[in-house]
């Protein structure tokens, strides 16, 4: 019952001291005490097994769900099918660059006519698979190279292609969005119609930065007028403004 045999005896490992002579109401009480803490640690130790074995279904199912977003970023890389093209009297060259696997963004353009060109850049809000989605469902708007398949084109009775007004491609989406898809996300987008020949380029801002115009002179210059993003309000409406961009410069559309 000395002090010392007592701190010498829980150091060489014992969880308790029971001194000669033993009273039994307390040794009873001592032994309780030992099953509750036998059981907490048998219980602890269930615990951490289970644990383990939900983190080790956790990690298969991340490694699978990595596996699929990472085929998943190669299939939303094709949506941008050509990266540069040269017209002759103007160049276009795209950059589609995900900050994750999978994303809400896309550019494009497409062939109107000999000297006009129609650009795209969108950015659906979000990141993820939903946002993902909806951006592969915008690409299909704008992938033919007829007015019933692409949402930028318009064919009148003699059936000649023309560009149709930005903002009133911005309008169609808006409806499209708000009374087809039925989602909670939205989008910003800027839309150009660019006549190589002249260099007049006819845009309409969605929400979307503003774009920068580097003239041959080294000057830089922004444009845009704002404008809602696409996808919130019923009926919203959008304008289209004229850029006119002289040979030798650049136009940056984010």
């Amino acid at each position: 019952s000395e002090k010392g045999e007592v701190a010498q005896g829980l150091d060489v490992g014992a969880d308790d001291f029971l001194p000669k002579p033993i009273a039994a109401g307390e040794f009873r009480a001592r032994l309780r005490a030992g099953e509750r803490i036998l059981g907490m640690e048998h219980e602890l130790s269930e615990k951490n097994r289970l644990m383990n074995e939900a983190l080790g279904e956790i990690n298969g199912l991340y490694d699978a769900l990595d596996r699929d977003l990472i085929e998943a970023r190669g299939l939303q890389q094709s949506l941008v099918r050509e990266r540069f093209r040269d017209f002759g009297s103007a160049k276009v060259s795209l950059l589609l660059r995900p900050c994750g696997h999978v994303g809400g963004d896309l550019v494009g353009f497409f062939p109107i006519s000999k000297s006009m060109i129609g650009l795209f850049s969108i950015d659906v809000s979000g990141h993820g698979i939903a946002s993902a989605m909806i951006t592969a469902r915008m690409a299909s708007y704008f992938s033919g190279s007829t007015a019933d398949q692409n949402i930028g084109l318009m064919c009148d009775e003699n059936g000649k292609i023309s560009a149709r007004s930005a903002s009133l491609v911005a309008a169609r989406l808006n409806d499209i969005l708000l009374s087809e898809m039925h989602t909670e996300h939205y989008l910003t987008m800027s839309l150009a119609v660019l006549n190589t020949q002249t260099g007049e380029m006819v845009m309409a801002q969605c929400g979307h930065p503003y774009s920068v115009i580097q003239r041959a002179a080294g000057k830089i210059e922004l444009s845009g007028t704002g404008g809602l993003p696409i996808g919130l309000i019923p009926g919203a409406e959008w304008v289209d403004h004229t850029i006119t961009l002289a040979p030798g410069d650049r136009i940056l559309i984010a």
